[in-house]
């Protein structure tokens, strides 16, 4: 039979080669999402330099941008991946990131095109139990407040697809920042299996981007669902007329 020492020792070596194996499964991860990230960030800017991109209804974001005035950038999430490309402004802006993991990815390409992201989400981002929600928006109404655009897809992170939720309305409200609009169309695309068909624009492509007119909320809105609906129809309809001709 095994020593007390002997039995010791094989268990503090087991534990080191598990500990081993779990460091290197954590850094081959980081590494993988470095990697992805990396590449993802290449492959946009390959399809923006390749596509002939058309720019509609400039003066809809435009107007903002000369009076310095900071807002909520609004996109569908099934867009996010060509979004911050249409970016048109040296305004810092600062994009809303799910805490999942396909997020951690997203953050990290959206930071090598230049971008920062707050982590976190706006569902239910009043309620006191979602202490990661309430950080977040407390964080994009100090941005907005501080001279800072922040980006949302009122639809992430879970859906349901091109449904607004309370959570950008909120922080409009609190902020007292409007919101502007946008939608992406493209004629060539792969979209995948997820619950908001995430499009993946192919290179050599013809893309449309068009803003809407900004939405006033107004701190004391108490119509939450009609400004909802007043949002959720714009985005639908400035979708639909970017991908005119396309489908």
């Amino acid at each position: 039979m095994k020593s007390y020492y002997q039995r010791m020792a094989s268990i503090r070596n087991c534990t080191n080669a598990n500990f081993n194996l779990m460091i290197k499964y954590l850094a081959s991860k980081v590494v993988a999402q470095n990697i992805i990230s990396y590449l993802g960030s290449l492959y946009i800017l390959f399809v923006h330099k390749s596509s002939k991109i058309k720019f509609k209804d400039r003066k809809n974001i435009n107007g903002l941008f000369k009076k310095d005035e900071s807002f909520i950038y609004s996109f569908w999430h099934d867009q996010l991946l060509m979004c911050p490309l249409t970016w048109q402004n040296k305004k810092p802006i600062r994009v809303l990131i799910s805490k999942h993991r396909d997020g951690d990815i997203i953050s990290k390409v959206i930071s090598h095109l230049g971008f920062s992201a707050i982590r976190g989400s706006t569902h239910k981002s009043n309620k006191t139990k979602n202490k990661g929600g309430l950080l977040s928006a407390r964080k994009m109404i100090k941005s907005l407040q501080g001279d800072v655009c922040i980006g949302i897809s009122p639809d992430g992170p879970k859906g349901p697809r091109h449904k607004v939720s309370d959570g950008i309305i909120s922080i409009a409200k609190l902020s007292n920042a409007v919101i502007v609009p946008v939608g992406i169309g493209f004629k060539n695309k792969w979209k995948l299996n997820t619950w908001d068909q995430f499009i993946i624009p192919k290179p050599f492509n013809e893309i449309t981007v068009i803003w809407g007119k900004p939405i006033k909320v107004g701190k004391k809105n108490t119509n939450i669902k009609s400004t909802k609906e007043t949002l959720e129809n714009l985005m639908n309809d400035l979708t639909k007329r970017a991908n005119k001709g396309y489908n």
